[in-house]
């Protein structure tokens, strides 16, 4: 299977600058991945942007994407009280 990249885009240009936002999202990033069984996801990580790139089919790349943005964005939301992801 060729791999499949999906990028989510923060709603700041510097949003992911932060290390210890930069790595909630990591972390949650992993973590999502091994509770539905995906050993290979590989997350790049920008100060605008994060990156996940996996041998996957691209709905089940979405699907981690989609979770990743909405409990990272309720995370930020409620610790900042500002959106991390653009468009939220």
């Amino acid at each position: 299977m060729t791999e499949q990249r999906m990028t989510l885009h923060t709603a700041y240009p510097t949003s992911l600058a932060d290390e210890g936002v930069a790595a909630v999202v990591h972390a949650s990033a992993l973590e999502a991945a091994e509770r539905h069984g995906v050993t290979s996801l590989n997350v790049v990580m920008h100060d605008d942007r994060v990156e996940l790139i996996a041998p996957l089919p691209p709905a089940v790349l979405l699907a981690l994407a989609t979770h990743l943005r909405r409990t990272t964005g309720r995370w930020h939301q409620a610790k900042f009280g500002v959106a991390l992801w653009r468009g939220e």
